[in-house]
């Protein structure tokens, strides 16, 4: 069956199926268009006694997964910059805080920057990585937050001030002592 013949077939179901799991008509057509992406490349990889309609459900389940899953990871980088502090309206601010972000990820020492770039902001849980490198997960607990804290250091060193009402900014303290 060709992508087009699977489009007229189950398109409609489908965009159903992640309508009822996003709740938000622009994402699930971002989402329906990833999924016939991915059928379109992987359509070799069913198997013949694979049922059609549940090799689509499961390729659209995991899509689904996906953009749940970046979602996350975007919302523990919005996290990460602001670190508990109000979240910024102005892009230049966001700009400036994403750039020492980063600048100041790579400062960290190696072990605190691994745990940070691929629990923090890449896709595996704690338990996951600590598998992949072969600590335990209290040791790589460990490491993630002596990682936070040292990004907090970081960042009220350099950038974070805090203004009349008691919020934080992320602004330059001293643009000549600031390593971002």
């Amino acid at each position: 069956m060709s992508t087009t013949e699977i489009w007229n077939q189950f398109s409609d179901r489908i965009f159903g199926f992640i309508l009822s799991k996003v709740n938000d008509e622009e994402v699930a057509k971002d989402i329906l268009q990833e999924v016939f992406i991915k059928i379109h490349t992987k359509i070799d990889t069913l198997n013949e006694r694979d049922s059609l309609s549940s090799w689509l459900f499961t390729v659209t389940r995991n899509t689904i997964y996906d953009y749940y899953r970046q979602k996350k990871v975007r919302r523990k980088e919005q996290k990460l910059l602001v670190n508990n502090t109000h979240l910024f309206e102005d892009e230049d601010i966001n700009q400036l805080c994403e750039t020492c972000l980063h600048i100041f990820i790579e400062q960290l020492p190696k072990d605190y920057k691994e745990a940070i770039l691929a629990t923090d902001l890449g896709e595996l849980s704690q338990k996951e990585f600590a598998s992949k490198i072969g600590v335990s997960y209290s040791g790589l607990k460990s490491r993630v937050q002596r990682g936070r804290a040292k990004l907090n250091e970081y960042f009220k060193a350099c950038c974070l001030a805090t203004n009349e009402a008691g919020e934080s900014d992320c602004e330059h303290k001293d643009r000549y002592a600031c390593t971002c």
